[in-house]
Parts: structure tokens; C-alpha cells; sequence
């Protein structure tokens, strides 16, 4: 039978097929070539054995959170407990870029005392590096509809830190998901962890994909490379006279030139100059 992982808790995954969910377990040759199944996974197993025989050719693989054929990345920030921080959004929105997958941004706690002019900033900042951002309040319901239609017969995989309301936001679009949700711990200054597996919940036509929050994200990029994954650098990087650009002190930079003309915010390309110093080169010859 052919069917869908939906989720894995003890080496054992929950597959879905058909409308019913099957335990099963996967082939030990699988473990000898060095392939694990994945949520995410379509995959064929034996109905009578609940042996796992086929995982079919990915379309997208994730290794953090460990998830394979989304369509799309929908990353979660809130604007207070925790702060916004445009250096994490650029880091998962970067992430994204390295994997071909689209992303969209949702800030949570709207209904929060928050500085009108951030969200301003917010919307104008991501908006010039083509990056779709909504405010959605998980309380009051406000920006709620609109954020809905995003997952519409998509794979939607829920990336974000721990405590901005990720599973809130799961709960306020379809109650009968109750996944469980985080606090935000003022004293530590971070959210605590409540979700601690990949799990697919069905939706419109596809798949929520609620994940474990992140304290941190490292990239492991050189330079080169997030030359060319960074927001609408991904797109700039073969308009500009030299191939191997960074966008710093090169001339003829289709990159500083949209900067230079607004089109590209300075607060994107500040992130992406801090980026760049946290990264090495891939060539030993540039260190000369």
C-alpha cells in the first residue's frame, strides 16, 4: 500500500493511507544504505508485515527540522516575548533559499503593545527583498483569515524560535489540532519547548507541518554561497560584472546598485554583512 508519513515517535511511523493511520516500521536495508524515512515521506509497505519496503524520490528535504516534501516554509515571529530579530528572520529566510524552497513570513502578538513604526519597518524592510510578511494576533483573531489561505493545498512547514506561537497559531486555525503550546519565560529572556516532534495535521486540501522551535540556526555557509542564497541577492548574483561577487567592495555590484537606488532595504543588507563575517571563504586563495 502506498501511504504518507505523517509522523515518527520510537522508530516507529505513523503512515497515513486512504484515511487511516498504520504503524510501521521500516526495512533494515534502508539503515544499511544509510537512507532514514522521513515525515513527509511517500512511501509503499506491506499491510500484513507493517514493514515499510519503498521511499519514494524526495522533492525537498529538510534536515532541520528533519521533514521531506513541503512546499513551502511559513516562518513564525512574534514582535514581543520574544523581540523581533531581523538577523534570525534573514538566517531562516536564507535557510529557505539554500533548500528551493519559498517562504512567507507571519509575526505573531499583533495585539500586543508593539511600536507601529517596527511594523511599519517590517512590512517596507521584507517587502523590498520579495519576501510576503502578514500580522496575525493567535487572541483576538485579527490578521487570522488572510494568514488561513496561505496553507491551501500546500505542504506548510511551521519554522520559528520557541515560544512566538507557533502551535497557537496551529490551534487558532483549526482548534481540533490542540497542539500544545509554550511560554514565554521572561526571567530566561527565550520561549520553553512543548513541541518535540515533526508532525503533518491535514489541512485544506494539504498538510500543516508543526515542528520543534529553535534557539539558534547556523547556516554553515561559506561566503560564496551566501552570496547567493540571501533574499534577493539569490536572484542578483549573475547581473553583477565579477561571478564571484559578495556584494562589498566590488564594482559594477547589481546588488549595491539596487541598495543605492532603495530598492533593496539597508537593514537587509546589514544583516547580510553580518552574515558574511560569521561565514569563511571556500577558497584558501582569497585568505591570502
Amino acid at each position: 500500500m502506498k501511504g504518507l508519513i505523517v509522523a515518527l515517535s520510537c522508530g516507529v511511523y505513523s503512515v497515513s493511507s486512504e484515511g487511516v493511520i498504520y504503524n510501521v516500521t521500516a526495512r533494515g536495508i534502508f539503515r544499511n544504505q544509510g537512507v532514514k524515512p522521513m515525515v513527509g515521506d511517500e512511501v509503499e509497505f506491506n499491510p500484513e508485515t507493517m514493514v515499510m519496503d519503498v521511499i519514494y524520490p524526495r522533492t525537498s528535504a529538510l534536515k532541520r527540522p528533519p521533514i521531506a516534501n513541503i512546499s513551502q516554509i511559513i516562518l513564525v515571529f512574534s514582535l514581543k516575548e520574544p523581540e523581533f530579530s531581523y538577523l534570525l528572520a534573514f538566517k531562516y529566510l536564507t535557510y529557505a533559499n539554500m533548500n528551493n524552497i519559498k517562504a512567507k513570513l507571519v509575526l505573531t502578538k499583533i495585539d500586543k503593545d508593539v511600536d507601529k513604526a517596527l511594523v511599519e519597518e517590517i512590512k517596507e524592510v521584507f517587502s523590498s527583498v520579495g519576501v510576503e510578511t502578514y500580522f496575525v494576533s493567535n487572541k483576538t483573531k485579527e490578521g487570522l483569515e488572510e494568514v488561513k489561505q496561505l496553507f491551501n493545498n500546500e505542504i506548510s512547514c511551521v519554522m520559528g524560535q520557541t515560544g512566538v506561537g507557533k502551535s497557537s497559531l496551529i490551534n487558532a486555525i483549526d482548534a481540533n489540532y490542540e497542539r500544545e503550546i509554550g511560554e514565554y519565560s521572561v526571567a530566561l529572556g527565550r520561549g520553553k519547548h512543548r513541541t518535540k516532534e515533526v508532525i503533518l495535521l491535514p489541512y485544506s486540501g494539504g498538510y500543516i507541518a508543526d515542528t520543534p522551535g529553535f534557539s539558534s540556526l547556523d547556516l554553515n555557509l561559506f561566503k560564496e554561497d551566501l552570496a547567493d542564497f540571501f533574499p534577493a541577492f539569490n536572484n542578483l548574483y549573475n547581473k553583477c560584472y565579477y561571478s564571484n561577487c559578495l556584494h562589498v567592495s566590488e564594482n559594477k555590484c547589481a546588488v549595491k546598485e539596487k541598495i543605492d537606488e532603495g530598492k533593496i532595504s539597508k537593514k537587509a543588507y546589514e544583516c547580510y554583512l553580518k552574515l558574511l563575517d560569521e561565514a569563511i571563504f571556500k577558497k584558501e586563495r582569497y585568505n591570502k
